[in-house]
């Protein structure tokens, strides 16, 4: 984990989950590993006002099972996934070279409501990482 912090939007957080940009969230930053290699850069961002009585581990470690187990009925998500140039912070995170292609990927979840939840977008090293897509 490299941050976990209570603050308010950006304007394209509070655009995704519509909220108001008054509203606090809590952002999420870290990077994901597999086989020791980091693989993913991601920043999610949740609003308070859905996880003020659960602890730090529970959102964490197993979030979508701590959402269900208070009750929240989880239901789509929708995703868009990019390609892109390696900024300098994602590069060091990701222990790759500035300006080396990415993929990178935005998903909002909703609950069962249609409510946003979670916003995370995330930034994948393109030859450690592979999509699998199937539509029905």
């Amino acid at each position: 984990m490299i941050s976990y912090r209570r603050t308010i939007p950006n304007e394209q957080e509070a655009e995704k989950l519509e909220i108001d940009k008054t509203e606090n969230i809590i952002r999420m930053e870290r990077v994901r590993y597999a086989d020791k290699l980091p693989v993913v850069y991601e920043v999610a961002s949740i609003p308070e006002k859905f996880i003020k009585n659960f602890q730090k581990e529970e959102i964490t470690s197993h979030f979508f099972q701590t959402l269900q187990n208070h009750g929240y009925k989880i239901g789509k998500s929708q995703q868009t996934i990019y390609a892109r140039l390696a900024k300098e912070k994602i590069a060091k995170y990701l222990e790759i070279s500035k300006g080396q292609p990415i993929l990178g990927l935005t998903q909002v979840t909703y609950f069962e409501d249609g409510t946003a939840f979670e916003y995370v977008k995330s930034q994948y090293v393109g030859e450690r990482f592979e999509f699998y897509l199937e539509n029905n």
